[in-house]
């Protein structure tokens, strides 16, 4: 009975370890799929079934095998300096206002003797 579990585990690494290199060769390597099949043998709904059953049993390996895959294009780029431009605006507008926040506090206990700070906890 030992034997045969062993068997049945060797050949479910194999699976796994041929799923992850059809997937990689995939999204990594960027091969086509018509590659894929002529050197795996694998039939387009099989290959299909691969890149499903690896996606959702490794689905933190599969993000990162995409994200390898994928090249940074000046669009890319463009979009990522638009991004961090916006953040930073926003960044600065908040700032704005906790500081007014804070000018706000420091009125109302100035003139009004109210701490608003230690008034709204409870």
């Amino acid at each position: 009975m030992e034997k045969d579990q062993t068997l049945g585990l060797s050949s479910a690494l194999e699976r796994v370890k041929m799923h992850h290199h059809i997937y990689e060769m995939y999204y990594v390597n960027k091969k086509s799929k018509s590659e894929i099949f002529q050197e795996t043998g694998l039939s387009r709904s099989s290959f299909y079934r691969v890149l499903r059953t690896f996606e959702s049993c490794n689905p933190q390996i599969a993000e990162e095998m995409k994200k390898q895959g994928k090249d940074v294009t000046p669009a890319d780029y463009d979009k990522l300096k638009q991004e961090v431009a916006l953040l930073k605006k926003q960044l600065a507008t908040e700032k704005l206002r906790a500081d007014f926040y804070e000018e706000m506090v420091n009125f109302g206990k100035e003139v009004y003797g109210i701490d608003l700070k230690k008034a709204g906890t409870k």
